[in-house]
């Protein structure tokens, strides 16, 4: 630091012409005033980060694996000869049988205990509580 520096910083009133012939005191000069004219920051373009598709992504790459997949499934419903909503058929039970097990499970819980009863529509309420304060939380990172 300057000895002229020194004595603007003790007694900026008396050393007022200071600023204009020092570069660093006239920048601190016009951050420290409260009349300084404030200049926009004109930014053309921000470098992206690698959470916002920074990086390069090999999309043939992904496509040409997606199309093997189904290449290699194609060819083993072939071998195995049948169709994919066969297969879906025999894994999956009749929808009569899904509908009776539902109403059967209504029924239960219908017949059963009150304080079965009271305890489910507790912890009914209380999950969806967690849920609702957790949704209102305010997020940590980069949003803070």
């Amino acid at each position: 630091m300057k000895s002229e520096c020194q004595r603007y910083l003790e007694d900026p009133e008396a050393n007022a012409s200071h600023p204009d012939t020092c570069v660093e005191c006239a920048f601190f000069a016009e951050i420290g005033a409260d009349d300084a004219p404030r200049r926009p920051i004109v930014i053309e373009s921000l470098p992206l980060a690698p959470w916002e598709e920074a990086k390069h992504r090999p999309w043939p790459l992904i496509l040409g694996g997606a199309l093997a997949v189904l290449a290699i499934a194609a060819a083993v419903f072939a071998a195995a000869g049948a169709t994919p909503m066969q297969v879906l058929r025999r894994v999956f039970p009749n929808f009569d049988l899904i509908l009776s097990t539902v109403r059967l499970l209504g029924e239960g819980v219908e017949h059963a205990p009150a304080g079965l009863q009271i305890a489910l529509a507790i912890s009914f309420v209380l999950v969806n509580t967690v849920f609702y304060l957790l949704l209102r939380r305010a997020p940590k990172g980069i949003d803070v």
